[in-house]
């Protein structure tokens, strides 16, 4: 069992590894040197605002695909012929709500970016979709090989938009179609292999079993975007275009590194879920070790992070606009151990069928941290909201750790 997991996350590993750096330079340097920092500012704010509403149509239907096809991957058709298409059309909903949203606060010149997150982010939510199959079955391979085509799709189609006009909505234009690209690439490989298309196995009555059961999942997933998405858009509100690509340049070296947690889990997920109610001792085991693990791992970096924050700024944008991310960044890092450690305690709680009281602790951390950033942001401008996420992880990780399933009895919901 060790060696498939430490398999799975070596897969996970060498495709991370070998795009994100080139991913991370694209969407900071490459992207705030052709742009500013305004149009930066202006198009994580958008991305910010497509991603949360996106989220939301969601309804936790990837986390649920994945433990229930663990479970029992004989239905792996029937998840994927029925949630694929519910994803899509809800995707389009929300790039609706989206362009109405910009309308409505009277952002007529953004809506052109809006539609173009909009469809970047649809596409990038049902190629998500695809890989839950890759992860539900465990072959981390197909993930890896697909994260690597996605970034040179994205990153090569946004860069060349990006050189011939140099906007957050050109940029965004290369960007989707480098994603729709990959999707396309995912759907192929996913229904010879694991799944398929059947338009008989689409029913109300799954909809009626499963949704009810997916929808904790999909409101923490909610709550998650709220918190973490949010602060941009407020800042954007309250600030302008600059501070919020301020914000965006600090906030991005987190997001960055979030990946590292991120592959850990996807691979702890399944086999969690296929671990617990029969075998409950390797299930806690494996989980705090995951925790622990992460945790200790992402302090090092992060105290890296901090000492080398001035450095790591000016090499991304030598204005004089940049320096105010500096001191947001030394803030901000320290988000990093407590999302890594939160991110395996939700983990363990998702494998163990605790999803109403992961929805429970969001929501409560979400209203806060909405709070916080009213409060905050029109005093201490970025910085407020850097304290408002970093306040709300630690909530977060005190709830979490208090609600984990009892020593070697399962629990029940």
């Amino acid at each position: 069992m060790t060696n498939q997991v430490l398999r799975n996350i070596s897969w996970l590993a060498v495709g991370n590894v070998v795009v994100k750096p080139i991913w991370f330079v694209f969407i900071t340097y490459v992207c705030i040197r052709y742009m500013g920092l305004e149009q930066y500012g202006s198009m994580t704010a958008t991305l910010g605002l497509m991603a949360i509403l996106d989220g939301t149509m969601r309804l936790g239907t990837s986390d649920y695909s994945i433990r229930e096809i663990a479970r029992d991957q004989s239905r792996s058709s029937r998840f994927f012929s029925n949630f694929l298409p519910f994803r899509a059309l809800a995707a389009l909903v929300a790039i609706g709500v989206g362009i109405g949203i910009e309308l409505v606060i009277g952002n007529q010149n953004l809506i052109r970016t809006a539609t173009f997150a909009g469809t970047y982010v649809l596409a990038r939510n049902l190629t998500e979709y695809c890989r839950t199959l890759f992860r539900a079955h465990e072959v981390f391979k197909y993930e890896a090989i697909s994260t690597i085509w996605e970034k040179i799709f994205v990153v090569g189609m946004g860069t060349l938009f990006l050189a011939r006009v140099p906007t957050a909505s050109s940029v965004l234009l290369g960007m989707t179609i480098g994603m729709l690209l990959t999707l396309g690439l995912n759907f192929r490989w996913v229904v010879p292999r694991f799944a398929s298309i059947r338009w008989t196995l689409v029913q109300r009555a799954f909809f009626r079993e499963h949704m009810p059961k997916a929808l904790p999942l999909g409101l923490a997933s909610i709550f998650v975007l709220l918190y973490f998405r949010t602060d941009s858009v407020m800042i954007q509100a309250f600030k302008g275009d600059l501070v919020t690509g301020q914000y965006g340049l600090a906030f991005r070296v987190v997001e960055a590194l979030l990946m590292l947690p991120a592959m850990v889990t996807a691979v702890m997920l399944p086999r969690l879920s296929d671990l617990y109610g029969t075998a409950s001792r390797p299930y806690r085991v494996l989980g705090l070790q995951s925790v622990f693990g992460l945790f200790g791992m992402s302090t090092a970096i992060a105290v890296v992070i901090s000492l080398s924050a001035a450095f790591i700024v000016t090499t991304l944008d030598t204005s004089p606009n940049a320096v105010p991310a500096i001191a947001l960044m030394r803030v901000l890092i320290w988000v990093f151990p407590l999302a890594a450690a939160n991110s395996a305690l939700s983990t363990m709680m998702v494998a163990a069928d605790r999803q109403k009281r992961i929805a429970y602790v969001l929501g409560i951390a979400a209203t806060l941290n909405i709070a916080l950033n009213l409060i905050l942001i029109p005093r201490h401008a970025a910085m407020g909201a850097a304290i408002a996420t970093i306040a709300t992880q630690l909530v977060v990780a005190a709830a979490f750790l208090g609600s984990l399933p009892p020593r070697d009895v399962p629990p029940t919901q």
